[in-house]
């Protein structure tokens, strides 16, 4: 980077030095960032750089990453003592005219910045990654506005910036210090807002919009919804809503819909030990939807369980998530799970201590375990292509026997 010393660097030499690093690894750096490594922006606390950091410095230097530079400067250490210590005893004479080369000066002080740098870098990136995210309001109706924050047990540099995930729900938004973010969600649901430090979840919160027993929405696109029958509860016994219904609510029926069914409340139930059983009616096509696809949710209080059924000829549609395992069709074959309730369907998820099993029909289609818990169950959701009616969903603890 030339002779300059670093108290002399102008904003200009910093970017030079991103772009240089971005170049060779990739990884490109702020101006903030770089001052805060070489000491010339203060910070609250100590400045630890993260390893991606520490690899991207490495790696500039014309090691592999982070772990290949601490090996080779340790074994370098540990040669250069013992080397000493044997001259000393055989009491060799070392030329007066042997001078250290300017190359080895310079990576020799390079490797010093770098490790003063990741001894900085540390503790801030430890205390980071104990910032949680605290949603103020989670529980309300529909629609409803929610406020999220961070919050941490111990103190953290205020000036760096996390995001936050809303999923499909809302845009990524970012957020720092005391700074807040509020979101509008208009459908019943819950929604998941993941924490992100520099793209990697360190936690997630959760909002709740609850309805008053089962209540139908429907859209065109996810950008606007049309709650049906004013969100009033239908009946658990045969939910359903007519086309008259719906074009009621301003709906255009002539293009693609979903109607969604929701319940959503919270529960003692154990999301990883229940068993869910329904009765799915759907249309067979309806014009500009050749996949009438039926789509069931068990939402918990940190993720969920997703069953998406299709019949034969669009299984590529298909998907299955149980927690942190999800499978689509599109990359996996799953005409097991192909399913059509036109003439209606039987369909039953049970899970039982993170292993999940589905039944179509009375035949046993998919196992698979997961780890993650999901917690407690605080809502389900039926989602049809077009019109649909479910048949006296029931959901109930394996362990309690509390029903949903």
């Amino acid at each position: 980077m030339g002779d300059k010393a670093i108290t002399e660097w102008r904003i200009e030499d910093y970017n030079r030095l991103s772009s240089q690093l971005g170049k060779q690894t990739g990884v490109y750096l702020s101006v903030n960032t770089l001052k805060r490594i070489f000491g010339r922006l203060k910070t609250p606390q100590r400045y630890f750089p993260q390893k991606a950091t520490r690899d991207a410095l490495s790696q500039f230097i014309g090691y592999r990453d982070w772990q290949e530079f601490e090996l080779v400067f340790a074994t370098l250490k540990i040669e250069n003592v013992t080397s000493i210590s044997t001259d000393q005893e055989n009491d060799i004479e070392v030329p007066k005219d042997t001078k250290v080369p300017r190359l080895v000066v310079a990576i020799f002080a390079a490797l010093v910045l770098v490790i003063l740098a990741i001894v900085f870098f540390w503790k801030n990136t430890a205390e980071s990654m104990q910032v949680k995210l605290v949603c103020e309001n989670p529980f309300g109706s529909v629609p409803h506005t929610a406020v999220f924050k961070l919050n941490s047990k111990v103190s953290f540099d205020e000036n760096e910036e996390y995001q936050v995930d809303f999923m499909d729900e809302a845009l990524v938004s970012s957020i720092k210090g005391k700074n807040k973010i509020t979101k509008f969600f208009r459908n019943p649901g819950v929604v998941y807002a993941t924490l992100l430090y520099h793209n990697k979840p360190i936690d997630t919160a959760s909002a709740y919009m609850q309805t008053k027993g089962w209540v139908a929405n429907s859209g065109n696109d996810t950008s606007r919804a049309f709650p049906i029958a004013g969100l009033k509860s239908l009946d658990p016994k045969n939910i359903y809503v007519s086309p008259k219904q719906l074009d009621s609510a301003g709906l255009d029926t002539h293009k693609p819909f979903v109607v969604g069914f929701s319940n959503i409340k919270p529960s003692h139930i154990n999301g990883d030990n229940f068993s869910f059983s329904c009765k799915i009616f759907a249309e067979q096509s309806r014009p500009g939807t050749q996949c009438v696809e039926t789509t069931i949710i068990i939402l918990g209080e940190k993720h969920r369980h997703l069953l998406k059924l299709n019949r034969r000829s669009c299984v590529a549609f298909s998907e299955y998530k149980f927690s942190e395992v999800r499978v689509l069709g599109s990359e996996q074959f799953l005409g097991a799970l192909a399913f059509n309730p036109e003439n209606g369907g039987e369909v039953m998820i049970k899970v039982e201590n993170k292993q999940a099993s589905v039944v179509l029909n009375g035949k046993k289609v998919l196992f698979t375990k997961y780890q993650r818990s999901i917690g407690k169950v605080m809502g389900i959701k039926i989602l049809f292509n077009g019109i649909g009616k479910a048949v006296s969903p029931e959901l109930h603890d394996l362990s309690t026997h509390e029903t949903f």
